[in-house]
């Protein structure tokens, strides 16, 4: 990660568009945070959007404003993203889920330096700093045709790709000290103390998740602990759920009902990753590299029974 540190430290002071990219989970916001707090807007806003969480009939209206009675509800103005960032930075988490449509216009704002709000005809100015981040790859979106090549270009000025946990183990320590600081002060106790023998395991975790498993598994070893002593739990045998379901129920011959049988090893695969991740379902999201939301509706979806204080253990989606 000093690669990292060091090309945030370097750019963060000018006006270019930065695209980082990385795996789920790898602290694509943190850079983002980095960026901003090291920039000469610090002072200014830093605005989050989330562009896979908004309705796309809300996107306009969410990302440029609206004016009163422009749509059902709207009682009066309200500002967009764009605006509320006005003199600081807009980080667009992963912009590869917006609609065509929409990056279109986005493309228009940045261009222009300008957005006019739904219901208006006049534009409003604004001044703000892009920074975006995608887990998928980008290049191949565009050559896919789900992301316009004239928006990648814009948002690709400066690109900066942050690694995946498995390939940086030499910041655990510091990862760790960081998250449980954090976990510490979120609880009002006193930070546990992180032995060897509690790092060793911890460095045994495929963590695919990246830090956001990494976040889960401290959070976890903290409530299962005693006496300001982190408690981690071995590692998991390792297993491919999908493989052994689909050896299993290999037919002869083309099944009857494919869904009913695809939903069988959906089922299976979920379970079993449940199970090994003591049914919290943002750790095993993050394992199966899909959002919370979508484990929800796949439990609901599949008749899964969970234990009933699981809902508990689960982060906010």
């Amino acid at each position: 990660m000093r690669a990292v540190k060091q090309r945030i430290l370097k750019v963060a002071r000018g006006m270019a568009p930065v695209l980082v990219h990385g795996e789920s989970g790898t602290g694509k916001e943190l850079v983002a945070q980095a960026l901003h707090a090291s920039s000469q807007r610090a002072a200014g806003p830093l605005v989050a959007v989330n562009c896979g969480a908004i309705p796309e009939n809300l996107l306009e209206a969410e990302f440029f404003g609206a004016r009163k009675g422009s749509y059902t509800g709207a009682t009066q103005d309200r500002p967009g993203y764009f605006q509320a960032a006005r003199g600081g930075t807009l980080f667009l988490d992963e912009i590869g889920d917006l609609p065509l449509a929409m990056q279109s216009k986005l493309l228009r704002a940045i261009q222009e330096r300008s957005v006019r709000p739904l219901g208006s005809t006049q534009e409003e100015t604004v001044d703000v700093r892009i920074v975006s981040a995608s887990h998928k790859d980008l290049a191949a979106e565009v050559r896919a045709g789900r992301f316009r090549q004239d928006l990648y270009y814009r948002l690709n000025v400066i690109e900066i790709a942050v690694p995946p946990l498995r390939e940086r183990r030499e910041d655990l320590p510091a990862l760790c000290a960081a998250l449980l600081e954090r976990i510490a002060r979120e609880s009002g106790t006193a930070v546990p103390s992180l032995t060897e023998e509690a790092l060793s395991r911890i460095a045994q975790l495929p963590l695919a998740g990246n830090v956001r498993e990494l976040e889960n598994v401290l959070h976890r070893a903290v409530a299962l602990g005693d006496d300001g002593e982190l408690q981690v739990d071995a590692p998991a045998p390792a297993h491919n759920g999908a493989a052994v379901v689909a050896q299993d129920n290999a037919p002869g011959e083309p099944p009857c009902d494919l869904q009913a049988w695809l939903d069988g090893i959906e089922r299976e695969v979920l379970v079993r990753a449940l199970g090994d991740n003591g049914f919290n379902r943002t750790a095993t999201a993050a394992r199966l590299g899909i959002s919370l939301r979508q484990i929800r509706y796949r439990i609901a979806r599949l008749h899964i029974p969970t234990p009933s204080d699981t809902e508990a253990n689960d982060d906010e989606a």
